[in-house]
């Protein structure tokens, strides 16, 4: 595994999932790519939080693995929710110990928003945990730029439009149910 000490210092502390990004993918990827062979800069560029997205190597198998465990379980508890069939929903994966307690934390939160939080804080924590002991290297860097990838999206959120598309889907829900609009 090659050593970046000189990427990996100059890089902003990321403290926890509650700050703004101190830096974007595109500038952190820019930083990277000198100092990284091409099969590095590949693995690193394609290292994301999205299970379905191209394979990275490294932590980002055992985080996707983790991931898809995690949707899975969430996917079970929201169709058996709503009287569906959960069969439907879920992608292949070994369960991993721990993500139905996560999903079901998710469940409980009060809002949408607080289900998100919740879920991007165990994102973190299971970053925090594959790359535990990690400074210098590529897998430091991988976790970096996923951690990096939840700060982005969480910047994206507004009350306003999260709002509104609440208001949107609960009244399409409504309507389709027979009941009356809101």
């Amino acid at each position: 595994m090659a050593t970046h000490y000189y990427v990996a210092a100059s890089l902003p502390m990321l403290v926890d999932a509650s700050q703004e990004p101190p830096l974007s993918s595109e500038e952190f990827l820019e930083r990277c790519r000198r100092f990284m062979t091409d099969d590095e800069y590949l693995g690193l560029a394609h290292s994301s939080l999205d299970p379905d997205g191209p394979p990275a190597p490294g932590i980002c198998q055992a985080y996707r693995a983790w991931e898809r465990s995690l949707r899975n379980d969430l996917a079970r508890r929201r169709s058996e929710a709503q009287g569906l069939d959960p069969g439907d929903f879920l992608r292949e994966v070994e369960p991993i110990f721990g993500t139905e307690d996560v999903a079901a934390g998710a469940m409980a939160a009060d809002t949408p928003l607080t289900a998100e939080l919740y879920l991007d804080g165990h994102r973190w924590s299971k970053i925090d945990e594959l790359a535990t002991g990690r400074f210098f290297d590529t897998e430091f860097l991988r976790a970096y730029r996923l951690k990096l990838q939840i700060l982005e999206r969480r910047a994206l959120f507004d009350e306003e439009r999260g709002f509104a598309a609440y208001r949107d889907i609960y009244s399409r829900v409504l309507e389709a149910s027979g009941g009356q609009s809101i």
